[in-house]
C-alpha cells in the first residue's frame, strides 16, 4: 500500500504544518513526555504514523491542535 505524502510548506524556514513530539515540546518549552501523556489521555490530537514492518511509528501534531490544546480550559478529562 502507498502512502499519501504529507502536504510540506514548498517555501525556505516556513514553519512545518505537522510538527513531532520533541518539536511540540520544543516549540511550548515543556518535556517531550508532556506532550505524549496529553496525547495518550486525548488532550491533545494526533496523527500516528506507522513505520516499516509495522514497527511503533511516531506522532505528528498539527500546530493549530498544539495551539488549541495549549489555550483550551478543559484538562482532557484527566
Amino acid at each position: 500500500m502507498a502512502q499519501m505524502p504529507l502536504p510540506f510548506p514548498v517555501e525556505p524556514g516556513a514553519e512545518p504544518e505537522y510538527l513531532t513530539v520533541a518539536e511540540a515540546a520544543e516549540r511550548l518549552r515543556c518535556c517531550e513526555r508532556t506532550i505524549r501523556r496529553a496525547i495518550d489521555r486525548g488532550a491533545l490530537r494526533a496523527g500516528r504514523l506507522r513505520g516499516a514492518n509495522a514497527a511503533r511509528g511516531s506522532y505528528r501534531i498539527r500546530r493549530v491542535d498544539l495551539d488549541a490544546w495549549l489555550f483550551s480550559d478543559d484538562d482532557g478529562g484527566a
